[in-house]
């Protein structure tokens, strides 16, 4: 992404690519450039309605906080540079609805409330693309909470890897490599399970060389064995 240059920036997001040049030169002033640390909490799940986001580098997760007994947090979704995230708060003015950390260094522009409101009054076809986004994110985790009550454990994490690789990955000789700083941790909170039972399922995969690990990545070295379990 075009980090020190908010205009070029908002070209490579879909989100504006209807806006004319003209309009999103008068846009740019108004972003506002914030950075965070590895596993900052940029929003808690609560927080007062603010600013939308818009992410330049870095990967941050979306996640609801633990309640009860549960083990770890619910883990909604993953977002990588060119994502908007705050925007249902920054639209409704309501608290934030989940919590979002970062899980790298992380850089955003941010756009407040009120300036978001403007744009989107003045330009219906961004609100059109912005709810568009909202319905495509809100199908994903429907489907991510409809699967953790209905498909066994196996199935679920097949999908979510295939998921991961058709968002975040890129072909290699040996498969498709998916470079994100994802935790075990993270992945059981994806999956609604404990991290002791996805932890012997991924070395159930490594040993039947569907999977390779690596310090911040993984490859699948049989995506077409993983849709076969995936049902897909």
């Amino acid at each position: 992404m075009a980090a020190d240059d908010p205009v070029a920036l908002l070209r490579q997001i879909s989100l504006f690519a209807m806006i004319p040049e003209p309009e999103l030169e008068a846009l740019a002033p108004r972003l506002r450039r914030r950075s965070y640390r590895r596993g900052e909490v940029i929003m808690h799940r609560g927080d007062p309605a603010g600013a939308m986001h818009l992410l330049i580098s870095g990967h941050v997760k979306i996640a609801l906080p633990p309640t009860g007994g549960e083990e770890a947090e619910t883990v909604l979704a993953l977002l990588g540079a060119g994502a908007c995230f705050g925007e249902i708060a920054a639209l409704d003015g309501g608290p934030r609805s989940a919590t979002i950390t970062a899980l790298q260094p992380c850089a955003t522009y941010a756009l407040l409330r009120e300036d978001l409101l403007d744009f989107m009054r003045d330009h219906p076809e961004f609100a059109l693309a912005l709810l568009t986004t909202l319905a495509r994110r809100l199908r994903m985790t429907n489907d991510w909470l409809e699967d953790a009550y209905v498909q066994d454990l196996d199935t679920r994490l097949a999908r979510r890897l295939l998921d991961l690789a058709d968002q975040h990955g890129r072909e290699t000789p040996h498969g498709i490599e998916v470079t994100f700083p994802l935790t075990q941790a993270d992945l059981a909170g994806m999956l609604g399970a404990t991290r002791v039972r996805v932890n012997k399922l991924l070395s159930a995969y490594r040993r039947a060389h569907l999977l390779r690990l690596g310090k911040g990545a993984f490859t699948l070295l049989e995506p077409d064995a993983l849709r076969e379990r995936a049902g897909r």
